[in-house]
C-alpha cells in the first residue's frame, strides 16, 4: 500500500470516525425534533472527514489549517449551544465535546494511526452510550463509598505504580512496590467485598469475593473476614466457608505457579495439593448447606468500604516478616531449606513457592522442594486459623482450624518416596 493510498484509507477511517460517534449521537437524540438536536449523524461523518482532509492537507498548507479548522468547529459549537439555550433554555455539553473529539480523531486517524483514533472513537461511543449505567452507578455510591472509591484509585493507579520495584534497606529486604502491592490487595478485598454484598446479597457476595481473594491473599480474606465476624454475630458458619474457599484455591494458585516454573516438581505435587484443595473445599460446601443462619442475613455492616488502616497495618507486619525471612536465609544458609519455608510461610506462600521452583529446576532435589513449599503451605493455613480463632472468635477460629488440620494429615502420607 502506497503513500497515496494511505492517506486515502486514513481519510476513509476519519469519515467512519465521525459516523461512529454520529450514530451514537443520534441514537441519544432520536426522540427529539430536528430543530432541537446540535448534530446529526451526517453532521458528525462530516466534522470526521473534515479533520481527516485537514490531516491531508497539512504537508501542503503547513499547521495554521488544522488549527484554523478546530476554531472553526470550536465556533460552530459556540453558536450551536447559543442557538440551543436561547431557543430551549437549557443544552448538554456532550454533543458539542463529542464534535470537538470527532474532528480531532479525523486528523489523527491520517496523522498517527487509524488503529488508534478509531478504537478511541469506539470508547468514547460506548461511554457516552452508558449515560444511564453511569447516572444509576452515581446514585448507587453513598458519600462513603464515593470518597472510599477515589481513594482506592489513590492508593492502586496513583501511589502504586510510582514506588521503586527493586529491594532495598537492611540486607536488601524490603521492595517497597510489593509491599505496597499487598497493602492495595488487601484493602481491594474490602473494597470490591463490599460492593459483592450490596450487588448479590450477602451470602453470594461473600462466596464470589472469597474465590476470588483465593487467587489474590487467603491470609488478607481470612484477615477481613475474621474482622466481620466480631462486628457481627451470626455469620460464623458463613464467613468460615469463605475463607475456606479461598484457602482450597489458594492451593490450586501454588500448583499453577510451579506448573510454570517447574513441570516435575508441579507432577510431584499434584496428589498432595490436590487432596489439600479438595479436602477444604469439602469442608467449605459442608458450612454451605449446614449453616444456621436465616435464609438471608443481615447486610454486613462495613463502616467503610475501604478499610485502608488494617490494609497498612498488614503491610507493616508483611514487611517486619520479610526482613526476618531473609535475615534467616543469609544466616542459615541452604540448609535450612525447610527451616526459611516455615518462616516464609508465616507472610506468603507464592514468594517461597517461586523461588523453590526456581531452585529446583537447578537441582534442588524435588522431594526437598515439595516438602519445603507444603511446609510453607501447613504454617500459611495455620497463620490464617489463628487470625480467625484470634480476631474473630472461637466460633469462626475452630471452624477453620479442624479443616486445616484434616487436609494436613490426609495429605501426610503422600509425601512419602
Amino acid at each position: 500500500m502506497d503513500l497515496t493510498d494511505l492517506s486515502l484509507y486514513g481519510a476513509l477511517v476519519s469519515l467512519a470516525i465521525g459516523l461512529i460517534i454520529g450514530l451514537e449521537r443520534g441514537w441519544q437524540t432520536r426522540r427529539l425534533e430536528d430543530n432541537q438536536r446540535i448534530a446529526g449523524m451526517r453532521t458528525y461523518g462530516l466534522i470526521g472527514l473534515f479533520g481527516g482532509v485537514c490531516g491531508l492537507l497539512l504537508p501542503s498548507l503547513g499547521a495554521t489549517l488544522p488549527l484554523l479548522g478546530l476554531v472553526a468547529i470550536l465556533a460552530g459549537v459556540g453558536l450551536s449551544v447559543w442557538l440551543s439555550q436561547r431557543s430551549q433554555g437549557e443544552f448538554g455539553l456532550t454533543s458539542s465535546v463529542a464534535m470537538v473529539l470527532t474532528y480531532l480523531l479525523g486528523l489523527t486517524a491520517v496523522l498517527l494511526g487509524p488503529s488508534e483514533a478509531i478504537a478511541c472513537a469506539v470508547l468514547a461511543a460506548l461511554l457516552m452510550g452508558l449515560k444511564g449505567e453511569i447516572h444509576k452507578g452515581l446514585l448507587f455510591l453513598s458519600e462513603t463509598e464515593f470518597h472510599a472509591t477515589l481513594r482506592f484509585l489513590l492508593i492502586s493507579l496513583v501511589l502504586l505504580p510510582v514506588l521503586p520495584n527493586r529491594e532495598m534497606g537492611p540486607l536488601l529486604a524490603f521492595n517497597p512496590f510489593k509491599i505496597w502491592l499487598m497493602v492495595v490487595m488487601i484493602a481491594g478485598i474490602s473494597f470490591c467485598g463490599h460492593f459483592a454484598v450490596r450487588l448479590v446479597g450477602t451470602r453470594k457476595g461473600l462466596v464470589l469475593t472469597s474465590i476470588l481473594a483465593g487467587f489474590a491473599s487467603s491470609t488478607a480474606l481470612t484477615l477481613q473476614f475474621s474482622r466481620l465476624n466480631r462486628e457481627q454475630s451470626g455469620l460464623e458458619r458463613l464467613l468460615a466457608n469463605g475463607i475456606l474457599l479461598a484457602s482450597a484455591t489458594m492451593w490450586l494458585r501454588v500448583w499453577a505457579l510451579i506448573l510454570v516454573i517447574h513441570v516435575p516438581l508441579a507432577q510431584r505435587l499434584t496428589g498432595p495439593l490436590l487432596t489439600l484443595a479438595a479436602v477444604v473445599y469439602g469442608c467449605a460446601f459442608w458450612f454451605w448447606y449446614r449453616r444456621e443462619e436465616a435464609p438471608e442475613p443481615m447486610q454486613a455492616k462495613t463502616r467503610n468500604p475501604l478499610d485502608l488502616l488494617t490494609a497498612l497495618k498488614f503491610g507493616l507486619l508483611l514487611a517486619v516478616i520479610g526482613f526476618l525471612a531473609t535475615l534467616l536465609q543469609q544466616t542459615v544458609g541452604d540448609s535450612g531449606v525447610y527451616l526459611l519455608a516455615a518462616a516464609s510461610g508465616l507472610a506468603d506462600v507464592d514468594a517461597i513457592t517461586l523461588s523453590l521452583s526456581h531452585l529446583a529446576s537447578r537441582g534442588l532435589d524435588l522431594d526437598v522442594a515439595a516438602r519445603a513449599i507444603l511446609l510453607a503451605g501447613f504454617i500459611n493455613s495455620l497463620v490464617k486459623g489463628v487470625l480467625a480463632l484470634v480476631i474473630g472468635g472461637k466460633g469462626l477460629g475452630w471452624r477453620v482450624l479442624l479443616p486445616y488440620l484434616l487436609s494436613a494429615l490426609l495429605t501426610l502420607p503422600l509425601l512419602g518416596g
